[in-house]
């Protein structure tokens, strides 16, 4: 799994771990990650991505594994990126591609034949679509009021080949 350097421009191997109480502590107590209650998710399964070698906390997600034949999906309940790393002053890219690509991956492996999906709690709908392949359906339910973002089986694979290899 790669992230990119923006100054540099080069290739920096990444690694996704869970979560430990330490990292919520640290998280809580950092303004880097402040859009999300993450401590709210300590029961949840949360990820952190790092640079291998280095502590620093990166970026963050939440999946929910829904197996069964209601929905059968990966839902990636939360994902955010350290505050330094959003927008043009960004210092390394690729951060919230590389967790897509790990959810994308888990899908698979929890046999789910890639199928990953989210509700935008942002603005974030046209950016999910160009830049990871997500598809927008407009079904709004009770649980969410602005509809879902699904990557099927051919744009988990893409995200992963992109991301992780």
């Amino acid at each position: 799994m790669f992230v990119q350097d923006v100054i540099n421009n080069k290739r920096l191997q990444a690694v996704v771990e869970r979560l430990t109480e330490i990292d919520f502590i640290t998280i809580e107590n950092s303004r880097r990650f402040n859009n999300f209650s993450w401590n709210l998710y300590k029961e949840h399964e949360v990820y952190k991505l790092r640079l291998k070698g280095r502590k620093t906390i990166l970026g963050l997600i939440c999946i929910i594994d829904h197996p069964g034949k209601a929905i059968n999906a990966i839902e990636i309940e939360l994902i955010e990126v350290g505050k330094e790393n959003i927008g043009l002053g960004k210092k390394i890219d690729g951060i919230a591609g590389c967790l897509i690509a790990f959810a994308c991956k888990e899908s698979f492996k929890r046999r789910h034949e890639g199928v990953v999906f989210l509700t935008p709690k942002t603005c974030l709908v046209n950016h999910y679509t160009s830049a990871y392949g997500f598809t927008y359906l407009p079904i709004k339910t009770f649980r969410s009021l602005t509809g879902f973002m699904v990557l099927n089986k051919i744009g988990s694979f893409r995200i992963i080949a992109r991301y992780m290899i």
